[in-house]
């Protein structure tokens, strides 16, 4: 079977440095996937684009690759490497202008790094063109591709613990921690808190109100702090914090049903559910039980993302999670989060 193709957009943390991390998983980037003994035996990397050269100069020598796969903007890419797939990871603020380039070239598939673009309507646009040229768009909320999330996903919609009483969903960070959301003028509710508001809108769909406010330093055009509310008529609350000024990096869905409480986190995951209490008699608690392990995917996100693109592309499957269609749902809310916020300047944090 022939193999897929690939040209790479942007060459920096998620699509290549993060690799070289010690603490994560691997693979954890998308040089990680396409440069591993499956990636090789089912991608062909045609080419890397970036204007960057020391990051092209830096992805060259930690692949081990000739410089001539490396190019400075698009059109320097040789007309017979006509790729398959084009994976974007370059800045946010890049996404869109990156995605048309690469759609007037005659691309047809896309896998896009979150937020898949840097506003809503950018997003609407883009969707929009998908529909007409019949391309395909993947969007990288990794988490919908981790075994654990998926048996979460599937034991809420089962609702063998119950509905969804609550969530409440924190994505933790600050202008000193690693990452761009201080850089650009994404911020980090749209930057890193589309993490947590990809899961919600997975888990809960659209919400029928929301009250948010964002804090902002004086002299920074983004938010420091946001806070959302989200009510659903169906009877969940969601409460979200993006930012928060922290010298810390958190991600954490907690999850309150009507008989158990799943606790999703960076720092791993918890499983409480309602039993009779050993404290009060005649009432139930909340008890710790093993996270269960099994799972239909693979363990790693990263791979079981590419596996889907690739099954697909192969004609194996039709299945696609997160396509752009419901991205522009994503970023709706995203949106409606940011234009409906009451703004509150401070002068320092």
């Amino acid at each position: 079977m022939r193999k897929t193709k690939v040209v790479l957009i942007g060459l920096g943390r998620i699509a290549s440095s993060l690799e070289k991390d010690p603490y994560r998983s691997k693979p954890c980037t998308h040089s990680g996937v396409l440069f591993s003994s499956w990636g090789k035996k089912n991608f062909e990397f045609v080419g890397g684009v970036d204007p960057n050269q020391d990051k092209r100069e830096n992805f060259s020598k930690q692949w081990k690759l000739s410089d001539q796969l490396t190019f400075s903007d698009p059109y320097h890419l040789p007309s017979k490497y006509k790729p398959d797939l084009a994976i974007i990871a370059s800045p946010s603020e890049d996404h869109y202008r990156n995605a048309l380039e690469w759609i007037e070239r005659g691309v047809k598939n896309f896998l896009i790094e979150k937020p898949v673009c840097e506003t809503f309507l950018q997003a609407k646009d883009l969707e929009k063109i998908s529909r007409k040229k019949g391309i395909r768009i993947w969007i990288n909320h990794e988490r919908r591709y981790h075994p654990k999330y998926v048996w979460a996903k599937q034991v809420l919609d089962s609702q063998k613990y119950g509905p969804i009483r609550t969530i409440r969903a924190s994505v933790l960070t600050s202008a000193l921690a690693p990452g761009r959301a201080f850089q650009g003028r994404t911020g980090p509710l749209f930057h890193d808190g589309t993490h947590a508001v990809d899961l919600i809108y997975w888990f809960l769909g659209k919400p029928d109100r929301i009250r948010s406010s964002l804090t902002r330093r004086k002299g920074i055009p983004i938010e420091d702090r946001a806070l959302a509310f989200l009510e659903y008529k169906s009877g969940p609350a969601v409460f979200l914090e993006a930012g928060g000024a922290r010298k810390y990096f958190q991600f954490e869905i907690d999850i309150m049903t009507e008989e158990a409480r799943i606790l999703l986190s960076n720092d791993g995951m918890r499983l409480f559910v309602s039993k009779p209490s050993k404290k009060y008699k005649g009432f139930n608690s909340l008890t710790e039980v093993s996270f269960p392990e099994k799972s239909f995917l693979g363990s790693n996100p990263f791979m079981n993302l590419y596996a889907e693109i690739r099954n697909v592309l192969t004609g194996k499957s039709e299945k696609m999670t997160g396509d752009i269609g419901e991205n522009l749902g994503i970023m709706e809310l995203l949106h409606k989060i940011k234009s409906g916020a009451e703004i509150r300047t401070v002068s320092s944090i």
